[in-house]
């Protein structure tokens, strides 16, 4: 497996504010996942991280160089903050040092990721997003997701409003996914089998809220994208139907510990 943590961060805009917890939350998600993958042994997981405020062309770069290692899965985590690019009406991962005026045109666009795991050479990919985006990045994130999302994708895209203050603030950032899954798979899933998949994983999220859990409305002809519009600020997507990605669950582990000790 290969593993891609793309966690940009723009610490110097405060209209970018909600891309701050991007770099953490990669390495949150690293931590979770590679600490319960099923599948982990010597080698069997190889990991490549960049910089918080690394440019567009060297996150690309290290995307393509991972996609380009043969392999049965990869599975890449993009955090950050979205800024639309109006003329070639497409989100872009805004990258450190960007100004209102240039984010779009110096970040990172999303259909280079999704080209880039499209056209890798493992047997699966999968695109996980804990993204925030500003309005009118969030705004036409569904009919984008809809019409060029390339790859499998699982995770939210929510809202970021600079006046929001206070708890508000803190989940409408980048990084809260990661950081809601690293504490699930802590804890465990009573009740779910011992190898939990993304589908479990995002039902158990869901529950919680960090996915959305409110009245939502299918947005058209996107089942098979699995791209919801949700009542509050955020977008769920996906998850996929079928994922290689298998997870260990801790609370069965735990079970099994207490039966034997008795």
């Amino acid at each position: 497996m290969e593993l891609v943590l793309l966690g940009a961060e723009c610490p110097d805009e405060r209209a970018f504010g909600g891309s701050l917890g991007a770099a953490e939350g990669a390495q949150r998600f690293w931590r979770a996942v590679t600490g319960t993958l099923l599948d982990a042994g010597p080698g069997r997981c190889r990991v490549t991280s960049v910089h918080p405020e690394t440019d567009a062309n060297a996150m690309l770069s290290a995307l393509k160089e991972a996609a380009s290692r043969g392999g049965r899965l990869l599975v890449v985590y993009l955090g950050g903050q979205l800024a639309w690019d109006e003329r070639r009406r497409r989100p872009a991962l805004v990258t450190a040092g960007s100004l209102r005026e240039n984010a779009a045109r110096r970040g990172l666009p999303c259909d280079w990721v999704t080209s880039a795991m499209a056209h890798g050479t493992q047997q699966e990919a999968l695109l996980v997003l804990d993204l925030a985006a500003d309005p009118v990045a969030w705004q036409e994130w569904p009919a984008w997701a809809e019409a060029e999302l390339e790859v499998p994708a699982w995770g939210r895209v929510v809202r970021h409003d600079t006046h929001r203050r206070g708890r508000a603030a803190e989940d409408m950032r980048a990084g809260v996914l990661a950081e809601e899954l690293a504490e699930l798979l802590d804890a465990g899933a009573p009740g779910a089998p011992a190898a939990l998949d993304v589908r479990t994983l995002d039902a158990r999220l869901e529950l919680l809220g960090s996915l959305g859990a409110r009245p939502e409305r299918r947005v058209s002809h996107a089942r098979e994208r699995g791209v919801r519009e949700a009542g509050a600020p955020i977008h769920h997507v996906g998850p996929p139907g079928d994922c290689r990605l298998l997870l260990r669950n801790r609370s069965v582990l735990r079970g099994a510990l207490r039966s034997f000790a008795r």
